[in-house]
């Protein structure tokens, strides 16, 4: 990396747009909470706890300064024009960050609002792309009932929570916003299948359908070799075994999933609150496979129109409560 690409991401926590949200974080308590309880020990046995709404906000907000090296992920452009024969206006983006898919939309000529419960994302949206996006919990919406024709939640919202109570509520609140007539989306993330068998392989998915997210960034920090050691020793494999899965595991990701593993490392080697930003991570979220979307939606009594398996995430077409 030149000093000049290091000196941007070192100097980008230091952008105007963080400070409200940690006043308001403050304001609420809200920074205090955050990382706490997340891990738990009951002899050997480790018990894991899931994020909860004021660790999602921790976690968004710690990252803001970086989300331009990482957004395009999971629900991203190619997804989103995949979806464009279904997604009529009015259209609002739930979970809109800096805004990516709400311009992407706007340049096809949409009619589209964004709203995300973090202050600094709405903040950095104005800055890089001149959006007025609204910050607002996404469980208390400010706007009337009916008001839009497709309703999008997009990853990072629901699928990083654990608490059904706290998804229920988000999507009988999207739904509320949402005509009879329209849609309602919810995204999930995914996993390539070629990194989900490694990650499996070491533990860091695991056999209850957790995801150990902080280990996911903690790997991405370090060098070759240790990467290598950390394999051997996890997944039970020999050196060489280990450079073969890792290689295997390269040469079958997609590329634009190269890049934002390649921009997380660079990230975390080059800002000076690496230590805050891995700390910022849950021990764990859930990974939902179609399977386990699927019971998810019946537990909480959501009837389900359709599960759209895309690359790099699922996508899930809800039914609206009459």
């Amino acid at each position: 990396m030149s000093p000049a690409s290091r000196s941007l991401l070192v100097s980008r926590r230091d952008r105007q747009a963080p400070e409200p949200t940690s006043l308001r974080c403050r304001e609420s308590g809200l920074t205090e909470t955050r990382i706490a309880g997340i891990l738990a020990r009951r002899g050997n046995r480790v018990e894991i706890a899931y994020f909860s709404m004021t660790q999602t906000l921790g976690f968004w907000e710690a990252w803001s300064p970086y989300l331009d090296l990482l957004e395009n992920n999971h629900l991203n452009l190619k997804t989103l024009r995949a979806l464009g024969n279904i997604i009529h206006d009015p259209i609002l983006i739930i979970g809109a960050g800096h805004g990516l898919l709400v311009e992407e939309l706007q340049q096809q000529g949409h009619q589209v609002d964004g709203v995300d419960f973090c202050s600094a994302m709405v903040q950095y949206a104005e800055q890089r792309r001149g959006l007025k996006l609204v910050q607002a919990d996404a469980a208390d919406l400010p706007f009337p009932n009916n008001r839009y024709n497709t309703t999008v939640i997009a990853t990072g919202v629901i699928d990083f929570l654990d608490d059904e109570r706290r998804i229920r509520r988000i999507i009988d609140e999207a739904s509320r916003v949402t005509q009879r007539s329209g849609k309602l989306l919810a995204a999930f993330y995914r996993i390539h299948p070629a990194a989900e068998k490694f990650l499996t392989r070491i533990g860091v998915i695991t056999a209850a359908g957790t995801m150990r997210h902080r280990r996911v960034f903690e790997l991405s920090r370090q060098d070759p070799l240790s990467f290598i050691a950390t394999v051997r020793k996890d997944g039970g494999l020999g050196t060489l075994e280990a450079i073969i899965e890792l290689v295997r595991m390269q040469f079958s990701l997609p590329k634009q999933e190269r890049v934002i593993t390649r921009n997380v490392a660079r990230i975390l080697k080059s800002a000076d609150n690496a230590n805050e930003l891995i700390e910022s991570v849950a021990e764990s979220i859930p990974y939902r496979n179609q399977e386990r979307i699927s019971a998810l939606f019946r537990n909480l009594d959501v009837p389900v129109n359709d599960m759209m398996v895309f690359e790099p995430c699922v996508v899930v077409d809800l039914g609206l409560a009459t």
